[in-house]
């Protein structure tokens, strides 16, 4: 029995390199080269065994070979029959990879002397250095198939270079592939969103071909994750619950100490990448279903969905091809402000809100809808959308009422914008569902509020205003400007401030109903019990009934500082 002393090292690794070298050479002969039709069980050894120790890939048995980052590593396949197809599929799991099959023709002589070094790590592989012997080159994440029809005999190398991480990568040969072959995909390899709601979603794919042929053993497996889309079934897997350190099989190398120390180095050096959060990524296989639907997820955000389908071998493992996958964004969930019938709303507008959108709910079919607008700077453009699409679009300056007969019940949503808005500014919205025809206020051309001067005092004002042959209610307000508020009452003269004061700082001097037999009247009304030397503001609204009313120009003035009686 030899064994292996502490001063016999070069011994030792002189009896390795000749053990190797037999294996080696028995492997590179036609008779013995592993494939179905060989004895694997020649010396004892598992072909997947085999191929940690040589790198020479057995024929129609998947290898899982582990790949360091971006170090490029070389793999054998030797071919030394005449065959109607050879197929190499490579599918990459962490990382998306390089990979390169040439080809070179067999030497015919396998003889080498034993107690030499040989140049390859396999006997009789040679490298390429004819550019024409490379038959396929790809990059990517994708799994992806070489067919060869009839091809030539001779050693093929497939170099590999992982290039984002460290990763696992699979290794399919086949010299056989209509027998030992991944299942088809259909014509229609697309993965399609057929509904979507806030927060749920459904997806569809065509089936495969394959469904009838492989039975249950054929089934459907989907992800779905938030941050990108996986090209295959593996590289799911990977990311999702992280890939082992490399653990060579038990059967590899020959059991001497260098053997250990390979295997412990291999995983020291090994940097595999970590699994992600828990949860982030959803992965289910769902049988021979060909529909799928999401439940509870977030509204507004996006999801990559892959669709594998996938052949459970007898030994557990499998082969799968993927669909194209497709991206789902759920319907944001859109609040708008409601307009209730018949009540005013004040839409405010600034640099960054140039565009607001109200909601009314129309609870019966109606005659008609009334739209009044009140612009307090410039043109604003208006549309309705109802039930069935868009109803009306105008621009509207200064006040207007906009109308919408025939009006079925259901949702209408009102959208107002401003083309620019140089300074803060506002709309006064309001929308009344009637089916009588609705008193609409009427205003003259002139909306101009005046105050006489000659008739003023310290104590009393006469404020007027254009009125119409049309019975309507005119009420007149006023605000006393006192120093601490004159600034922001000021900065509202202009800007529809008057709805805002009615509500908070004014007082009512009178309403009444007023008709007038010709056009353009004016009326004019004296305001007393002012104080002296004090400013004011006035503010003339008219309205028809109790829905709309619109606003006059308001004006600004200021009663005479001394009072004195004539003489």
């Amino acid at each position: 029995m030899w064994r292996r002393y502490p001063d016999a090292t070069g011994a030792t690794v002189l009896l390795i390199r000749v053990l190797l070298w037999v294996f080696l050479a028995r492997l590179c002969l036609p008779q013995e080269v592993p494939t179905r039709t060989a004895d694997d069980d020649a010396f004892g050894i598992d072909p997947r065994h085999l191929f940690y120790d040589t790198n020479a890939i057995p024929d129609g048995i998947e290898v899982n070979p582990y790949l360091f980052f971006n170090a490029t590593k070389k793999f054998f396949y030797l071919l030394d029959t005449t065959v109607p197809k050879l197929d190499f599929t490579l599918t990459p799991c962490a990382s998306p990879i390089l990979w390169q099959v040439t080809h070179r023709k067999r030497s015919s002589d396998h003889r080498h002397e034993l107690g030499k070094e040989a140049d390859s790590a396999v006997v009789d592989f040679k490298p390429v250095v004819n550019t024409n012997d490379i038959l396929y080159t790809f990059r990517g994440e994708t799994a992806e198939t070489l067919r060869l029809d009839l091809p030539r005999e001779g050693i093929y190398t497939i170099e590999i270079t992982s290039l984002n991480s460290d990763s696992y990568v699979q290794i399919f040969v086949s010299s056989s592939p209509d027998i030992e072959r991944f299942p088809d995909l259909p014509a229609d390899t697309r993965v399609r969103e057929i509904d979507k709601k806030k927060d749920s979603f459904t997806v569809e794919w065509e089936s495969s071909p394959d469904e009838q042929h492989f039975g249950d053993s054929l089934e459907y497996c989907i992800a779905v994750n938030r941050r990108r889309s996986f090209k295959t079934l593996c590289s799911v897997e990977s990311h999702r619950n992280g890939d082992p350190k490399p653990t060579l099989p038990p059967g590899n190398g020959f059991g001497f100490s260098t053997d250990i120390y390979k295997k412990r180095l291999l995983k020291q050096n090994a940097q595999p990448i970590q699994a992600q959060r828990k949860g982030s990524i959803f992965l289910k296989c769902i049988g021979q279903n060909r529909k799928a639907t999401f439940e509870k997820v977030k509204t507004r955000y996006g999801y990559y969905v892959d669709v594998f389908v996938k052949h459970t071998l007898t030994d557990g493992r499998y082969r799968s091809r993927q669909y194209v996958g497709t991206y789902v964004k759920t319907n944001r969930k859109r609040k708008f402000p409601k307009l209730k019938n018949g009540k005013t709303r004040i839409a405010k507008f600034t640099k960054r809100t140039r565009k607001i959108t109200y909601l009314f709910y129309n609870s019966k079919s109606t005659r008609d809808l009334h739209l009044a607008l009140s612009s307090c700077s410039g043109k604003v453009n208006v549309e309705i959308k109802g039930v069935n699409g868009t109803l009306l679009k105008a621009g509207v300056k200064g006040t207007k009422v906009l109308n919408i007969t025939d009006a079925p019940q259901g949702q209408y949503l009102i959208t107002i914008q401003l083309k620019t808005v140089r300074y803060k500014t506002s709309v006064h919205v309001s929308m009344v569902a009637r089916k009588k025809l609705l008193k609409v206020p009427i205003l003259p051309e002139d909306r101009t509020v005046k105050v006489f001067d000659n008739l003023s005092s310290c104590s009393s004002v006469t404020v007027a205003f254009i009125g119409t042959s049309t019975k309507q209610t005119y009420c007149l307000y006023k605000t006393e400007i006192s120093k601490e508020n004159s600034t922001s009452i000021s900065q509202k003269l202009n800007e529809c401030g008057a709805y805002s004061r009615v509500k908070t700082v004014s007082q009512k001097i009178m309403c009444k109903k007023f008709k007038y037999s010709k056009e353009n009247a004016v009326l004019a009304i004296t305001v007393t019990n002012l104080k002296s030397d004090t400013s004011y503001i006035f503010d003339v609204f008219v309205n028809r009934g109790k829905y709309f009313t619109f606003l006059y120009n308001s004006i600004r003035t200021k009663t005479s500082p001394s009072c004195y009686l004539p003489t």
